[in-house]
């Protein structure tokens, strides 16, 4: 039997198809358009997320030259905190707002205003802050009342795909932790923030944990994307959790190292532990009665790319005349210059930060600049600089007693040979790479569809079972000793600029 997996992303839905021993049998990815009907808005139609899934589910079914019954069960995942509303004909009423849009700042202030700092980390283990879904179901109320009259329900980006997978209309409690309406403690709606922000709770979908079944195919659905009808689908996951799961991050003491155009370091908890500070956020994970500790970086692989998009033309002039690996080139590049950059230190906050910092007035920086340093050095003070806001985010968790014995890395930057050692030095702690093929979110997902049908007792079960461990990179004592120097140095820095980034937005 197989297992399915879809995920939601930001850029296009992803399918994939594993088999019970955790083989990889196919997979299938549908982009679709991002909108941004103004400065710093962000939003996408989610009929253009079904219509990719059911391109992709059909694509990755015809790779594996399967019968659609040979398909025990379906997971889903999603981009977290984007804001879909339908009306009572289940209409989607407007574009999905999605989560990195950042439109919302007075309706993040008014909610922490309104609900109160502490009560707010009480109840939704976190601050008010603008990437959260009840930030934009509030800035359509107060932008676009006569939409918001005729809300009927508010869901998640994967939930749109199970609605029209299912009929259902449901979440599952590690999306409902990105909303700023979920009792994280207790993994249930609260009724304490709606009532204090004036929302009818009723708007509010069905809640369920990942692994549980949310629904099964319709006939409707079979008809379109040659699923069997009756098939369970789970409750599924934000995509944090569900690539957590991918990977194996179910027990404390495991973390993940995510290096995507933005970077985040999932660290699994056996009790809720909140950072008063807002340095990090507390969510629900995708196994029953554990939670976790996320921190996002907004510009990792980011900051990267944007060296590659202005300083970096030689480098694709030399790839393609002489049909080298641009990567390589630039990594090469980056390796000539010694550790440390020779005193070079960047802060990578292109797009302001959100943790440990939560500045959007944050800006990178390039300090120590001297007539010595060339375009090598910045691109591996990039590189380092990024390993210490990691390192920043990972300082942070262990604080709350949680002690990291094991990161496991996934996402694009993990293919760089030497960013990884950059990483696992600068972190003093092993790194085990992941097999990029089998892991991530939709994998994940497929995994939370394993336990629904029952193929597996639990999620730790079901990882033990199927994700496979690739090499353990191990610290080098002395060169950690260096890298310590530099991130001591590293970590006065935006206390230091704090003011200045303010005084800079003003201007």
């Amino acid at each position: 039997m197989l297992l399915l997996g879809i995920d939601v992303g930001t850029t296009g839905v992803k399918t994939v198809l594993v088999s019970e021993k955790g083989e990889l049998r196919a997979e299938s990815t549908h982009a679709y358009p991002i909108f941004s009907p103004n400065p710093n808005w962000f939003e996408q139609n989610p009929d253009d997320w079904w219509n990719a899934a059911v391109r992709s589910i059909k694509q990755a079914c015809t790779a594996a030259q399967i019968r659609s019954g040979d398909i025990a069960g379906v997971g889903l995942s999603g981009q977290y905190h984007g804001l879909v509303l339908l009306d009572k004909h289940h209409t989607v009423l407007r574009p999905c707002i999605l989560w990195n849009d950042g439109r919302t700042a007075s309706q993040a202030e008014y909610i922490t205003e309104k609900v109160g700092k502490e009560r707010l980390l009480r109840i939704a283990a976190t601050s008010g802050a603008p990437y959260f879904s009840a930030c934009k179901l509030l800035w359509v109320r107060d932008n676009e009342p006569g939409i918001f009259e005729r809300v009927y329900k508010l869901m998640l980006p994967k939930d749109y795909i199970r609605f029209k997978l299912t009929g259902e209309i449901a979440t599952d409690v590690t999306d409902a932790s990105g909303t700023l309406f979920l009792d994280i403690r207790n993994r249930r709606w609260s009724s304490e923030i709606p009532t204090l922000l004036d929302i009818d709770s009723s708007i509010l979908p069905g809640l369920l944990e990942s692994s549980q079944e949310s629904g099964r195919i319709c006939k409707k659905a079979a008809l379109q994307t040659g699923l069997n009808a009756g098939t369970p689908v789970s409750g599924g996951a934000g995509d944090q959790a569900a690539a957590a799961v991918g990977i194996g991050i179910v027990e404390e003491g495991a973390a993940s190292y995510s290096i995507g155009t933005s970077g985040v370091i999932y660290a699994a908890t056996d009790g809720l532990k909140i950072d008063t500070e807002g340095r990090a956020n507390t969510f629900c994970h995708a196994v029953e009665e554990k939670w976790c500790l996320l921190a996002c970086i907004n510009a990792a692989a980011g900051s990267y790319q944007w060296f590659l998009n202005n300083l970096a033309d030689r480098e694709k002039n030399t790839a393609k005349s002489q049909k080298k690996d641009l990567h390589g080139i630039l990594e090469e590049m980056a390796a000539s210059v010694p550790l440390g950059s020779e005193k070079l230190l960047f802060l990578p906050y292109l797009s302001g930060e959100r943790h440990p910092h939560t500045d959007m007035n944050a800006r990178g920086v390039f300090f120590g600049l001297h007539s010595g340093h060339g375009r090598a050095h910045m691109l591996r003070s990039i590189l380092e600089g990024v390993a210490y806001s990691f390192r920043d985010c990972l300082e942070v968790i262990t604080e709350h007693g949680i002690s990291i014995r094991e990161i496991r890395a996934t996402g694009g930057g993990a293919g760089s040979s030497l960013w990884m050692d950059i990483q696992v030095n600068a972190s003093g702690r092993p790194i085990v790479m992941m097999d990029a093929g089998a892991g991530g979110a939709a994998f994940g997902a497929a995994i939370l569809g394993g336990v629904c049908t029952g193929l597996f007792p639990t999620v730790s079960d079901a990882c033990a079972e199927l994700v496979k461990k690739g090499r353990t990179l191990i610290p080098d004592k002395s060169k950690s000793e260096r890298y310590n120097s530099y991130y001591e140095l590293f970590r006065t820095l935006y206390p230091a600029l704090k003011e200045s980034y303010r005084r800079l937005a003003e201007i």
